[in-house]
């Protein structure tokens, strides 16, 4: 997995939660498929590659796993040198997906996300995902009586 993700976010702060709306269309139009399982996470949809071409490659196939995420808000740390923080609503964060290379290139999916929306869409990359509190942490359930860890997998 690329320690690199793409943020897809509203260039304004809007105040209205706009994912489900935002979901249904991205799952009718196949951009999304199937959640990961115990994640909230997305994979990438049958047509995600018309959305999100690849720059002229010989892979005909994703590298590595992709992951789609819907959030109602989120926080990040531009990777531009910016040193403040960016605090949007209805993000779209892509993590995996190595083919992603200039903002042009993912032009169809900032359309697609206005004529959902009617809010422009700008694109940010942003280094450590996980480490920027963007991505939710793997939850780990412990039982009272035995003080062992128990993983969601093992539920």
């Amino acid at each position: 997995m690329h320690k690199i993700a793409f943020v897809f976010y509203p260039i304004d702060y809007v105040g209205f939660n706009k994912t489900q709306l935002i979901e249904r269309r991205l799952l009718s139009l196949a951009f999304i498929g199937s959640k990961y399982h115990h994640s909230i996470a997305y994979t990438a949809g049958s047509a995600y590659r018309q959305f999100v071409p690849k720059v002229n490659s010989v892979h005909q196939y994703h590298y590595g796993i992709i992951r789609i995420y819907i959030q109602a808000t989120g926080q990040w740390t531009p990777a531009n040198g910016r040193s403040f923080l960016i605090d949007r609503s209805n993000i779209i964060i892509i993590e995996g997906d190595s083919f992603i290379a200039t903002e042009r290139q993912c032009s169809k999916l900032c359309d697609l996300l206005y004529e959902i929306t009617g809010d422009k869409y700008e694109i940010d990359k942003v280094p450590d995902v996980a480490c920027l509190g963007i991505s939710e942490p793997y939850a780990a359930y412990y039982s009272i009586n035995s003080f062992e860890c128990i993983s969601p997998d093992m539920l």
